[in-house]
């Protein structure tokens, strides 16, 4: 009796399985942000070939965790901190670059004062850093900046070579960026 209780219980419990896969949506593939100029809070890139997305969260209060730029005295910064769900090594972007008059073509090259601009990466809890240099400069070309309307915004792209900083053990020695957008509200 117990043996066909359970028969006549299996094709339930097999309708069942199919209902779980729906509970569970999938996590939607990474893709490139659309290259738009409306102050959205997007950046993402081809790291190696490979599409990198930044997270694009809010706190509770409405404040723009992920992606970030300041814009102050002619300064910009730009901080980027990758999808958790996206394999590889590299968790955040910083881009420095100034003086910044609107838009136009910006050199990111070493860290030096007189660079203009650079461009730095670094892996999971900071183990291993890369940045832009004198021998392969990058470019990050601004398309807007809107420092004065109701919500102020920068949007370009960017492309360069990032260099390990130190032993790239486990790591790649280089980084090729390409394919580089960003549309992100200015922070005041």
């Amino acid at each position: 009796m117990k043996r066909a209780a359970g028969l006549l219980l299996l094709p339930l419990l097999l309708s069942c399985e199919d209902s779980l896969d729906k509970l569970y949506p999938e996590t939607p593939p990474v893709q490139l942000p659309a290259a738009t100029q409306a102050g959205v809070n997007t950046f993402g890139c081809r790291l190696n070939g490979q599409v990198w997305e930044a997270n694009n969260t809010r706190t509770l209060a409405g404040k723009v965790i992920t992606p970030t730029a300041h814009y102050r005295h002619g300064a910009l910064r730009i901080d980027a901190f990758r999808r958790l769900q996206v394999l590889g090594p590299i968790t955040n972007f910083r881009f420095t670059v100034g003086p910044v008059t609107g838009p136009g073509v910006y050199k990111l090259g070493p860290a030096e004062p007189q660079s203009g601009g650079h461009a730095q990466l670094k892996t999971s809890a900071g183990a291993l850093a890369y940045a832009t240099d004198a021998q392969q400069p990058g470019t990050l070309t601004i398309t807007r900046l809107d420092t004065t309307g109701p919500h102020p915004f920068v949007a370009g792209r960017f492309e360069l070579l990032a260099r390990a900083r130190a032993d790239s053990a486990g790591f790649p020695a280089s980084l090729r960026i390409t394919e580089g957008r960003f549309d992100i509200q200015l922070s005041r």
